[in-house]
């Protein structure tokens, strides 16, 4: 269980969940093990689950979770913009909820944040345990980000990242932004880390990606630019109307 032994002050773990009722319990003794030592909380997000997974995390009875419980399936990046909005931790740490995100990593990761004063420490999954329907999509997207931006983040899609409470407020996301969540804080002049991770199997549920996320990830990458240039633009000119 998490304890105040740090001095790194609360620390709020977010995790979006979407049908994962087998992955709940060794998901949270996972993070509990790694975080022994350390305050903290741990919000859950069920994403409108149809397989028990809000049950199950209601059963665990665990002092330190908060449950956020979506009637209806959200998507990603509007779960984990409710869990951020709830977060009060002076670091808030995302990680995926079928374990292929390591809660292991998270302690080292929070050092180098905090050390180093980093807005943003997020993974490069290293040895991929992923299906060739899952590693396709991502380093395509990842090609085109880095030819349409110029900007060499390697790992778009890792769910594992360490954020200052600052930084995950001001994300904002909608749709699916989560995938872009290091070119947003890159394009919003953050700082930001990139670290080799651990990747693990998944060993129970399935997957909810496939080939398909290849044009998603374009027409959202897109509208993403657009809104910057536009932001920029407008910026600008009210630089020049005041001056």
């Amino acid at each position: 269980m998490c304890s105040f032994q740090s001095d790194f002050g609360l620390i709020s773990i977010v995790v979006p969940l979407y049908n994962e009722v087998k992955n709940v319990r060794p998901l949270v003794m996972a993070i509990d093990g790694a975080m022994r030592g350390y305050y903290c909380e741990i919000i859950l997000i069920n994403d409108g689950s149809t397989d028990g997974t809000a049950a199950e995390i209601q059963q665990l009875n665990h002092p330190k979770i908060k449950l956020i419980d979506l009637q209806k399936n959200q998507g990603q990046s509007l779960a984990l913009a409710a869990g951020i909005e709830l977060a009060q931790g002076d670091y808030i740490v995302t990680l995926d909820g079928d374990l292929q995100n390591d809660p292991k990593d998270i302690p080292w990761m929070l050092s180098k944040a905090k050390a180093e004063q980093w807005d943003l420490v997020t993974g490069i999954r290293q040895q991929r345990k992923d299906s060739f329907l899952k590693t396709v999509p991502s380093k395509v997207a990842n090609y085109i980000i880095g030819k349409a931006t110029n900007i060499k983040l390697r790992d778009q899609g890792c769910g594992l990242k360490v954020f200052t409470n600052t930084t995950a407020k001001k994300l904002h996301l909608y749709d699916q932004m989560h995938r872009y969540i290091p070119l947003i804080i890159h394009l919003n002049g953050g700082r930001i880390l990139q670290v080799p991770v651990r990747h693990n199997p998944r060993l129970f549920g399935s997957s909810k990606y496939g080939l398909e996320r290849i044009f998603k990830v374009i027409y959202d990458l897109v509208v993403l630019m657009y809104r910057h240039r536009l932001s920029q633009k407008s910026k600008k000119n009210s630089k020049l109307v005041k001056s």
